[in-house]
């Protein structure tokens, strides 16, 4: 049956990460030398008109214009609304978007003593940030916020999805383990989310995934505001796979949890619901890497019913890769893509893709694109290599893996797909051994923002 249809309790909004943002040194007290403006005499009307038409292609444009000097920044702070809603989508991936990734410790999660040992042993979600992430900002980095009810929110919480600017928390407590309470969170600007929890006969297990969708995924005419978002719950009932969606409170009817909707076909095995991997989402359609031969596609209703309308799988071209090797992401041309590992001359650790055009008419055939090699990464002939892909961004392009034994190094890295870039984040084999890692990449509204903090 269906839960209560309750609205979920009033989002919080407290100071997020934007306001950590580090603002430009300022001159001396009492230097004279100031560099020469030669649109001075300009009005910033006129001067943002001449900016716009010539430059703006993209969000990374945007923030690259903003840092030319304090005027530029002023002005395109005070035009963020309608610079947002006239970019072009973008064209190319934007790497500044990723800020590093959640995890929920080391623990098995697969038995509820196991959930209260996690419980007890680490409080708060960790968060590894990337170096530009660290510039942005500062040092040391913050954590999540308060959430409205003295900092206690987020104890024992772990990651479940993460995509478009917000991060999705189950909440857990020591005392609370025959339900399921989520939050919806947006680190940079601090808005918390609560979500009716499904306990009782709705209980969906621990054992689930999830995805969260934004207004910019869902193809429909409703007014649905900056803060609106959709969830979809994948799980397991005795004998069938179930889904369930939710939609907040200001998508036009109400919000609230939809109805159960059953999976046709066989039921999802709960070792392979448990590996599932992160979802992604392209034109309205979430898609998990869900069998080693398909992945899942979950089509939403895209108004305020909450509804699935449509699953079906989706075939891969390359079969039979590890679970732990492969991940789905999306182009920047609004293509599905499969990435993949693989050890280039048997010892360099490296990175296939293949993208799908899913908007084509049926048949449409996988294409093979580039391979990242990364030659800093050296895996020794016949050794047990222990790698886990964990989460690609789909606006940056990043892609955040660990290695435990078996290499030249182990830890936790981040490498961007398109400048082939790579940095490591964390030191160790235990990072191959973290649960519930989500990377977090900020939304180009946030990216504004953070422009307009550093010159207010």
């Amino acid at each position: 049956m269906a839960p209560p249809r309750r609205a979920a309790a009033p989002p919080h909004s407290t100071k997020g990460w934007l306001s950590r943002c580090r603002r430009p040194p300022r001159n001396r007290k009492g230097s004279s030398r100031r560099a020469v403006d030669p649109l001075a005499t300009m009005p910033d009307d006129l001067l943002f008109d001449a900016i716009f038409s010539l430059v703006f292609s993209d969000a990374g444009d945007v923030a690259r214009c903003a840092a030319v000097c304090r005027r530029w920044g002023r002005i395109v702070a005070a035009r963020e609304a309608a610079i947002l809603r006239a970019l072009p989508p973008p064209d190319r991936f934007l790497p500044h978007l990723a800020l590093g990734f959640f995890h929920g410790g080391q623990h098995d999660l697969s038995s509820t003593r196991r959930r209260q040992l996690a419980a007890q042993a680490q409080t708060d979600p960790c968060f590894v940030p990337t170096p530009s992430a660290s510039v942005l900002l500062g040092s040391p980095f913050p954590g999540l916020p308060e959430g409205g009810d003295g900092g206690g929110l987020f104890h024992y919480a772990r990651p479940v999805a993460s995509r478009g600017g917000r991060v999705v928390f189950e909440l857990r407590r020591k005392t609370r383990a025959d339900g399921v309470a989520l939050s919806v969170c947006n680190p940079m600007t601090g808005d918390v989310a609560l979500v009716p929890p499904l306990a009782g006969d709705d209980f969906p297990g621990h054992d689930y995934m999830c995805a969260v969708l934004t207004a910019d995924d869902l193809d429909n005419d409703a007014q649905q505001g900056s803060s609106f978002f959709s969830l979809v719950l994948v799980y397991n009932r005795r004998s069938f796979t179930a889904l369930r969606c939710y939609t907040s409170d200001d998508a036009g009817g109400g919000g609230g949890w939809g109805p159960e909707f059953r999976k046709p076909g066989t039921q999802i095995s709960g070792h392979v619901l448990q590996r599932l991997g992160p979802a992604v989402v392209l034109r309205g359609v979430v898609y998990w890497p869900i069998m080693v031969a398909a992945a899942l596609a979950v089509r939403l209703d895209g108004g305020a019913a909450a509804a699935v309308m449509d699953v079906h799988v989706v075939p891969y071209t390359i079969r039979d890769t590890l679970p732990d090797w492969r991940l789905l992401g999306t182009t920047p041309d609004g293509r599905l893509s499969y990435v993949s590992a693989g050890l280039m001359g048997g010892e360099l650790l490296s990175f296939g893709v293949e993208t799908l055009d899913v908007s084509a008419a049926a048949g449409a055939e996988w294409e093979r694109g580039d391979t990242s090699v990364l030659t800093q990464l050296t895996v020794p002939m016949l050794s047990k290599f222990e790698l886990k892909m964990r989460w690609l961004g789909e606006k940056s392009g990043t892609l955040f893996f660990t290695i435990g034994e078996g290499c030249s190094t182990s830890g936790a890295f981040a490498v961007n797909l398109a400048t082939g870039s790579v940095d490591k984040l964390a030191d160790g084999v235990e990072c191959n051994s973290w649960r519930s890692l989500y990377g977090y990449e900020m939304d180009p509204t946030a990216l504004l923002a953070s422009i307009a903090a550093r010159f207010n």
